[in-house]
């Protein structure tokens, strides 16, 4: 019997047959493919398949191992699926996390908050100005781009300029232009906001009766100003409220061009003289996610802002009008801008605030409002209504100053209590104060909302800066000899004078007083000068010293121009005003009359009589409303019924005032004619007296003429 060879082994991936019947199976094992994690913790296995001939015994024992690698390589899947998912997790977490912050950051956008100006100069072409806001790129010296650049129109690549409502001076009765007006850009914050933007504006106004678009140059340029974003010290002017020189329009360029703007050409060249007049703004930065009408992309046309000034909106501070008290009131003020101030002539009201009166009256800017000191306290009574508005209670010794500001929710007060206070009356049903401490009394101030500054019994002029509506003691200048006793400011011009007739002027730049010069007039040294006024034009100055006289004195020469006589000071403080037009001067005597004159001539047209006996000098006050052709007037008397007086010109004299012209009146009326017109008339009265006056001097010169002329004719008759 033949014994059987066995046969060898051979590794393919073919299945063969055996001879006796019996199969051998080829099983093919692949390993697999895992990722680099976990082929770092196995054994290298090469991606080939590899083929093992096994007998039907040996198939039993091998099933067991291939059966839990099956189960191996399906937890290694899994596993390996779970991380991809757990990573492209991440993956969009971090992408929406990044697209909710590019969102947060395109919401972010610029408002240019457009606040007013100082007084303009007067020019018959300005009756209702507006501001153009335009945004230049220092690197093109084009308007900035806007930040998609693949628009394909080209009119649509730049940021246009935007033009502001107008201020119309007939309808608000004033000649101060105050927009309050909001503009927010559609465009990035920090795209515009950058080290290679400058914000150009310029105030312009129309002569025609319709207006031309924003981006043609039939304008009629009154001033412009300028500002960088960022400054050379990398600061970034935006979050609070900026003053702007403004300066006047340059040349005009010879080409013009729609992407150049004419303040742009004046900003290279560097052609930079100075406007007398500043301008007040503040860089915002809002969240903006409105789908209103963007500002810099539509309207092409007019190219108007819209205001957004609701809160959902906007989150910034504003100032609030102060007109919100009192809309119930339709206005017309009397007096036109810049039309001559009129001698009121009728009674209004009688108001009595205490038996003492008062010591100093105030009208705030907008006339709204009328501020009284008597005695500790301060009553702020409405106008037309003459209801009390508010008494401010704080200060423990006598009120002597109040100053208003200018956008009349603040008023400054000083006091012999060794302090001034703030008083912030934005909240009608609460007000908050802050108190300014002094090593003495404090006998004047001035206000302004960015600085104050206050006179002292010490002599010492200081100043206050304000930081988070907080107001802090910035500078301290020791200049004057006497006690300083009143200070006048016009724009960056402050004046203050002492008890020993000194009147020293500073330039205040920056926040920052400077020492212009000294002014020493040689017929009032030594003499308590007791108030000066600057006139609205900020050429001459009112002086009222304690000598009975009034002067007025030309700032640039120094001298003195005009002397009003007629009222009493020899003793206590009273007070003096001149109209806003700067026609008439208003002074308060001791002995309780308000004296007028014109200021120009000096001649004393009138005076009000006081309605009760003094038997001692009083202090008196006087004010003059801005608006209207109004007066207000008082005495301080201890212990005596003395009310304060409102007074208005009328055609017609309804109630008497007290009023009594010392110049004559050729045709007796019941009411008292324009002022003016009596001037006329007494200047008229007056050349006839001097013409007789002069015949009368001359009629013995004639009558020695007429003999001598006698005598030579008798000579020439003989020959």
């Amino acid at each position: 019997m033949p014994i059987p060879v066995p046969r060898p082994r051979s590794i393919s991936s073919k299945k063969s047959a055996s001879t006796n019947g019996s199969s051998e199976r080829s099983i093919s094992a692949i390993s697999p493919i895992s990722n680099k994690s976990s082929l770092q913790n196995s054994r290298s296995v090469t991606p080939e398949s590899v083929s093992i001939e096994l007998s039907d015994s040996d198939l039993t024992d091998s099933s067991s191992r291939i059966v839990p690698l099956k189960v191996k390589m399906k937890e290694n899947k899994e596993t390996n699926d779970m991380e991809l998912s757990a990573a492209l997790n991440n993956v969009a977490s971090l992408n929406m996390f990044n697209e909710e912050t590019r969102n947060e950051n395109e919401n972010i956008k610029l408002e240019i908050y457009i606040h007013k100006t100082d007084a303009l100069k007067v020019d018959t072409r300005i009756k209702h100005p507006s501001v153009i806001i335009s945004i230049i790129d220092t690197t093109t010296w084009e308007y900035l781009r806007i930040s998609n650049a693949n628009v394909t129109n080209q009119e649509k690549t730049y940021i246009n300029p935007i033009l502001t409502k107008e201020f119309d001076f007939k309808f608000h009765k004033t000649i101060i232009p105050i927009w309050d007006e909001k503009l927010v850009y559609t465009e990035n914050f920090k795209h515009i906001i950058t080290e290679n933007t400058v914000i150009l504006f310029e105030i312009v106004d129309y002569t025609g009766s319709i207006r031309p678009l924003v981006t043609m140059n039939d304008w009629h340029r009154i001033a412009w100003a300028f500002i960088r974003p960022i400054g050379s010290n990398g600061i970034t002017n935006t979050g609070k409220q900026i003053r702007l020189q403004l300066y006047k329009p340059g040349p005009k360029p010879k080409s013009f061009h729609k992407s150049h703007p004419t303040a742009m050409h004046w900003f290279i060249k560097g052609i930079l003289k100075k406007y007398p007049s500043t301008l007040y703004i503040s860089l915002n930065k809002v969240k903006y996610s409105g789908a209103t009408e963007v500002v810099s992309e539509h309207n092409q046309q007019e190219l108007k802002s819209i205001d957004s000034s609701s809160p959902n909106e906007i989150n910034s501070d504003s100032i609030s009008s102060s007109q919100e008290t009192f809309q119930e009131y339709d206005i017309k003020w009397k007096r036109f801008p810049g039309q001559k101030c009129k001698i009121p002539n009728s009674e209004i009201v009688k108001l009595q605030p205490n038996l003492e009166g008062c010591m100093y009256l105030k009208f705030s800017y907008d006339g709204l409002r009328l501020a009284v000191a008597t005695g500790k306290n301060i009553n702020i009574y409405s106008i037309p209504g003459y209801k009390l508005f508010k008494q401010l209670i704080g200060h423990q010794g006598l009120v002597y100053t109040l100053r208003w500001s200018n956008d009349n929710n603040n008023l400054l007060t000083t006091s012999s209590d060794y302090t001034a206070c703030v008083w912030t009356l934005k909240n009608n049903n609460q007000t908050n104060f802050q108190i300014l401490p002094h090593p003495s009394y404090v006998y004047c101030a001035e206000y302004n909302n960015t600085v104050i500054i206050t006179g002292c019994y010490d002599s010492i002029l200081r100043l206050w800066t304000s930081a988070f509506n907080k107001w802090t003691l910035c500078q301290e200048m020791e200049y004057h000899k006497g006690f300083i006793s009143s200070i006048a400011q016009l724009e960056t011009i402050v004046l203050s004078s002492d008890s020993h007739g000194i009147i020293i002027e500073w330039t205040l730049e920056n926040c920052r007083l400077e020492l212009k010069r000294i002014i020493s007039v040689p017929e009032i040294r030594q003499v308590i000068i007791s108030n000066i006024v600057l006139h609205p034009a900020g050429k001459r100055l009112l002086i009222q010293t304690r000598d009975s006289i009034l002067r007025m004195m030309d700032l640039h020469t120094t001298a003195i121009i005009q002397w009003f006589r007629g009222g009493v000071n020899n003793k206590v403080q009273t007070g003096c005003v001149l109209s806003p037009c700067g026609n008439l001067v208003f002074g308060c005597g001791e002995d309780g009359l308000v004296n007028v004159w014109e200021a120009y001539t000096a001649k004393q047209l009138a005076f009000y009589t006081n309605r009760q006996d003094l038997s001692a000098a009083t202090s008196g006050a006087v004010d003059y409303h801005p608006h209207d052709h109004m007066i207000v007037f008082g005495v301080y008397t201890q212990n005596k019924n003395s009310p304060i007086y409102v007074a208005q010109y009328t055609k017609e004299n309804e109630t008497d005032i007290g009023l009594r012209f010392l110049i004559p009146i050729e045709h007796k009326q019941k009411a008292f004619g324009h002022i003016n017109h009596q001037a006329a008339e007494y200047g008229y009265l007056n050349k006839l007296k001097t013409k007789e006056h002069d015949s009368q001097r001359m009629m013995p010169l004639v009558n020695i003429i007429k003999r001598m002329d006698s005598v030579l004719n008798s000579f020439k008759i003989k020959e």
